[in-house]
């Protein structure tokens, strides 16, 4: 071997853990940014993701649009 192949996958078990604690975390910030900024959380989580994507950021950009929904389901709901 050349000493430059990949590294092994994580399990799929670790990687459905890892989800579960991301969205777990989102939906954490969601509520958060909800009792910080009240009825214009959604706009902060937008502009936040919009950043994100501006900036070459995508796996954070799609974070932050996770949380804009989060925030907008608990805002109507």
């Amino acid at each position: 071997m050349d000493g430059l192949s990949a590294p092994p996958h994580p399990p799929l078990y670790t990687i459905i853990e890892n989800m579960m604690a991301d969205e777990a975390a989102e939906q954490a910030l969601a509520r958060d940014i909800i009792a910080v900024h009240g009825t214009g959380a959604a706009a902060i989580a937008r502009q936040n993701a919009r950043t994100a994507a501006v900036a070459g950021q995508p796996v954070q950009a799609k974070s932050w649009i996770r949380v804009v929904g989060s925030i907008q389901r608990r805002q109507t709901g």
